[in-house]
């Protein structure tokens, strides 16, 4: 077999592997557990990505975000990781918006979305992302509290409504109880890890984030050759 870089993920998956380049994936919110899924669907052989996230590489960033290095500082998060996803595979689709999610952003650009992940931290975007992908019949999914904890074998993807314990969650699904969208068909990504320490300011290491990360990717993934 000729060496490539899909070399080792045509052996594991066989015939599926060739459904992937197929799928269209939007990933909102590119910070401690979004950071990372952009890089791991790209190795596994996505080509076509919609990145969303107004914000910009900061120092504090570098502790968790594996995405970024200190020549990051002070650019977009977008425009670095697409970057970055060229620098790994050559012929791929990327669109990159350095935009926060408010009732402004053009939704449409979703539409066309195999899946949608949601990685970001504001409950408001969060629900209007949510009752967006319900309405139009898109799958998502969505990663709950990651911060404050130090063990990523305390998470597991749930329906939003058996996802207790996590202060996120408890308000996302007030939230969405109001907007009439069904919890038990709202899939997520949460820790079941009391969080060590509480406070205004969220405390955070690299392992839980981007272990959530890397599990919403293989989450989608496998959703998706799965025809689910």
């Amino acid at each position: 077999m000729n060496s490539s870089i899909d070399s080792r993920s045509k052996l594991l998956l066989g015939e599926d592997f060739g459904k992937i380049k197929l799928y269209k994936i939007a990933v909102i919110g590119l910070g401690g557990v979004g950071s990372i899924i952009p890089l791991s669907l790209v190795r596994s052989g996505i080509t076509k990505l919609i990145l969303v996230d107004g914000d910009k590489v900061e120092i504090t960033n570098l502790n968790r975000q594996i995405a970024y290095t200190r020549d990051d500082i002070g650019k977009f998060k977008s425009e670095v990781l697409k970057e970055k996803l060229f620098s790994i595979r050559e012929k791929i689709d990327v669109q990159s918006y350095p935009l926060m999610i408010d009732e402004k952003f053009e939704f449409n650009v979703f539409k066309d979305v195999d899946y949608l992940i949601d990685c970001i931290d504001d409950l408001k975007a969060k629900v209007l992302l949510a009752k967006f992908c319900s309405e139009n019949d898109i799958n998502y999914i969505s990663s709950m509290g990651t911060g404050n904890r130090l063990n990523p074998e305390k998470l597991s993807v749930v329906k939003l409504n058996k996802a207790t314990g996590d202060p996120l969650a408890r308000k996302f699904r007030y939230l969405l109880k109001r907007e009439n969208v069904d919890l038990s068909k709202v899939d997520v990504v949460f820790s079941s890890e009391e969080p060590i320490v509480r406070g205004k300011k969220v405390s955070s290491m690299v392992f839980v984030p981007n272990v959530a990360g890397l599990l919403l990717s293989s989450f989608v993934l496998r959703k998706l050759i799965a025809g689910e």
